[in-house]
């Protein structure tokens, strides 16, 4: 998740391209310089950390203050690929991260440069299984799977690193809550890890700070993580400059941080609370002759260092569960009763839904159209990764549905094609464990029927799947109906070989297209919803893949 360089071996593609994409403050990677004075820029321009005045970062053990000390013990991880570190003893592992000196070509005069830089952000653990991070350091649910968060990484005494079991390395099963970038007006970076067990007792969570208020200018706060990868550093010399308390999204503060350092958490030294979550400063290194030494800015100087306050991202959270966290969200307003139409629900490896479900059945009439969902639906919560499937009162599934709302939520939107009972069964993506609040929305079919159906037989070959030389339907649909068609789900379908069929709009655009439906093997089914402005004659072209040659009836419903 950094950029390889001076001797690092190289990183996953996809953390190169997150560092290089967003632009944020991530592990030891090529920094860009930032001008000096400038204003705090938003979260897609690039920008490092630097010392302030006196480079005030310190080992855990040579750190005075025993708190802090503490929180670097018991609260903080650093966050790292697989491939950072050696478990092969489990009782000793080693990291594999170059040593800071030769990563970064410094100066023999800097400071740390034995320590090796293994992690490529950092984290503070807030409950049982949370971690508070930045956004930018996990930014999809692959980066969480691919993400290891390891306590414990930090020095003993000089040359001498704390032992780190496998015991103390952790998995990320799922970001609960993220955000990285301007949102009604606030500029925010933070994410929530839920871990793949409980880190309690053996670590202990730390504070965090309550309430939606600003910190003061000239305030003092220290910043505990792995700036540019290596062991953790305590820095607590920094000082609030800019509260902006308009917004509450940041303050700038002059922390000794660097890159890695993103995600740190940020502490008020007034009562060790977590106020804040490192994610955005100044260059880290600098040119001198033939090396590197870091970029030194007076206490006044420079841009300062960006911290998201931490009241977004618990916001974010309570609100994603529930309030779900008793300890992190006991001063946030109690969540809404959920809907009458809704069951809660948590399961565990329930391979997609197939296994170990928590199921509800409903009866239905013709024509309804039914929304049902862990997210787009009002009231509707996830936690984790869910899916949902919807079996008719045969036990053959009509829909399913993984990620939808741009999460890891799920939605189906289904068009009753005859009166029944259908179940919907609540699970988990793969065998991950999940939960929520799921919700059903039936809006009733137009009296009188107020839709139709039919059904067309076909016979193609060599259709470039459904591109050429395909058979086509032309049906007429009013805004907000559904269409169904498919050669499997729907009722009369069915189909020989493997067919493909593609729906064109009134302006002779495709507006869906379907290879293999759910559940169908090489069979086709496709769900359609006329937006508001686009009623009119619609297309069904049926073909086979490729240049195959298959046959079939495609049956069709518009509700």
């Amino acid at each position: 998740m950094r950029h390889p360089r001076f001797g690092l071996h190289a990183r996953p593609l996809v953390g190169a391209l997150m560092c290089t994409l967003t632009l944020a403050a991530c592990g030891p990677a090529e920094e860009l310089d930032a001008a000096q004075g400038v204003p705090a820029p938003e979260l897609g321009e690039k920008q490092s950390e630097v010392v302030y005045g006196t480079d005030n970062r310190q080992d855990v053990y040579a750190h005075t203050n025993a708190t802090l000390r503490l929180r670097a013990q018991q609260a903080t991880v650093a966050l790292m690929n697989p491939s950072d570190f050696n478990a092969s003893n489990p009782n000793n592992v080693t990291f594999t991260g170059a040593a800071l000196g030769s990563a970064y070509n410094l100066c023999s005069t800097e400071r740390f440069r034995d320590d090796p830089t293994s992690a490529f952000c950092s984290g503070t653990l807030i409950a049982d299984d949370l971690v508070l991070t930045a956004g930018h350091c996990v930014t999809s649910a692959s980066a969480c799977t691919e993400t290891r968060l390891v306590f414990n990484y930090y020095r003993t005494a000089a040359g001498s690193l704390q032992t780190v079991t496998t015991a103390d390395i952790y998995s990320c099963t799922s970001i609960v809550a993220r955000q990285q970038g301007t949102v009604n007006g606030q500029n925010l970076d933070y994410a929530v890890l839920r871990l793949d067990r409980p880190a309690t007792p053996r670590f202990t969570p730390a504070p965090v700070r309550t309430g939606n208020t600003a910190l003061t200018v000239g305030q003092n706060v220290a910043v505990i993580g792995s700036g540019s990868g290596i062991p953790f550093k305590i820095d607590s010399g920094g000082t609030v400059r800019d509260t902006r308390s308009g917004t509450l999204d940041y303050f700038v503060a002059t922390t000794d941080t660097f890159g890695g350092n993103s995600g740190s958490g940020v502490y008020e030294t007034s009562s060790y609370t977590v106020a804040g979550i490192l994610v955005r400063g100044e260059t880290d290194y600098v040119t001198s002759g033939s090396c590197r030494v870091v970029n030194v800015c007076s206490e006044t100087g420079c841009r300062g260092e960006d911290i998201t306050y931490v009241y977004p991202a618990i916001r974010a959270f309570c609100a994603a569960t529930n309030n779900g966290n008793t300890q992190l969200c006991s001063g946030l307003p109690p969540p809404p009763p959920p809907p009458a139409n809704s069951y809660a629900y948590t399961a565990t490896n329930t391979n997609s839904a197939q296994q170990n479900t928590v199921d509800k059945t409903l009866t239905f009439a013709a024509g309804d159209v039914v929304e049902l969902g862990t997210c787009g639906v009002d009231g509707a919560v996830v936690d984790g990764d869910s899916f949902l499937r919807l079996t008719n009162s045969a036990g053959t599934e009509v829909a399913n549905n993984d990620d939808s709302c741009g999460g890891r939520g799920s939605y189906i939107k289904y068009t009753v094609p005859a009166a029944g009972s259908f179940t919907i069964r609540g699970g988990c993506y793969s065998s991950g464990s999940c939960g929520g609040t799921l919700v059903w929305k039936v809006t009733p079919g137009t009296p009188g029927g107020g839709g139709s159906s039919g059904s067309f037989n076909f016979s193609a070959s060599n259709t470039n799947s459904a591109q050429q030389n395909t058979v086509n339907q032309s049906v007429t649909a009013a805004a907000g109906q559904v269409i169904q068609l498919g050669t499997c789900t729907v009722s009369g379908g069915s189909g020989t070989g493997d067919t493909y069929l593609r729906l064109y709009g009134p302006t002779g655009t495709q507006v869906a297209g379907n290879d293999d439906g759910s559940g169908c093997g090489t069979l086709s089914y496709l769900t359609y919803t006329v937006p508001a402005s686009a009623a009119g004659s619609y297309q069904i072209r049926a073909g086979c893949y490729s240049s195959n040659t298959c046959s079939g009836t495609v049956a069709y419903t518009i509700q």
